[in-house]
Order: C-alpha cells, then sequence, then structure tokens
C-alpha cells in the first residue's frame, strides 16, 4: 500500500509503549499496595498485573500479518493472537492460583485491570 511503507514501525512502537505503561502502571500499584497494605497485597498486584502485560506481550508476538495482507488473513491473525491471550491468561491466573496460597484476590483484580485499562487510554493519545 503506497504511503505505509513505515505503519509496521508505527505500530510497533505503539504496541511497546502500550505494554511498558502497562509494566509501569503494574509497578506503580504494587507499590501503592506495599506502602498502603503489606507485602502480600504487593506481590498480589503485581501478579495481577503481570498477568495483564505477559498476556499482551503473547498477544503482541501472536499477531503478525504482513504489511499488505489480505483483511481475512489480518482478522485471522488476530483471533489466534487473541486467542493465545485468552489460554494465556487462564494459565496464569491458574498459576497464580495454585501456587500463591497467600494472594490477596482484590489487589490482583485491582491491578489486572487497570493493566487493560491502559489500552483504553492509550485509544485516546495513539
Amino acid at each position: 500500500m503506497p504511503g505505509f511503507e513505515g505503519l509496521g514501525a508505527v505500530v510497533g512502537s505503539a504496541v511497546r509503549r502500550i505494554i511498558l505503561i502497562q509494566l509501569a502502571v503494574t509497578i506503580a500499584m504494587a507499590l501503592l499496595m506495599l506502602m498502603y497494605l503489606n507485602v502480600i497485597a504487593a506481590a498480589s498486584a503485581f501478579a495481577g498485573g503481570a498477568v495483564g502485560f505477559i498476556t499482551s506481550l503473547v498477544y503482541a508476538k501472536k499477531m503478525f500479518a504482513p504489511l499488505g495482507s489480505e483483511p481475512k488473513a489480518i482478522i485471522m491473525a488476530h483471533y489466534r493472537a487473541e486467542a493465545y491471550k485468552l489460554v494465556f491468561t487462564i494459565l496464569l491466573f491458574s498459576l497464580v492460583f495454585t501456587q500463591f496460597k497467600e494472594v490477596h484476590v482484590l489487589p490482583l483484580f485491582v491491578a489486572y485491570i487497570a493493566t487493560l485499562m491502559v489500552y483504553w487510554v492509550a485509544l485516546i493519545f495513539v
């Protein structure tokens, strides 16, 4: 597509920024929990945020369609990436709940939701 040669780099840098912001939100949430609650709440928040940004990384790695691909190929890449992201989300939350016996559920899900909200805010700025 003429005029869209640099689009891949722009999209890649936007995705990188979003994932870095998710990481920053995760760290901020964990620090807030550490300051106002305790270490277990902070670790729970970090675990929830980690599920958010790790699954975003999985999506970013699996969502590949060469520049100029047919719309059907692009949508199939999106579906495949979303399926991987869903599976990884289930696996990571299963891992947290089976291995982290003292997990505080509220900080876990608050941080996870905060990382998801990064997408909504990013839509305004990206």
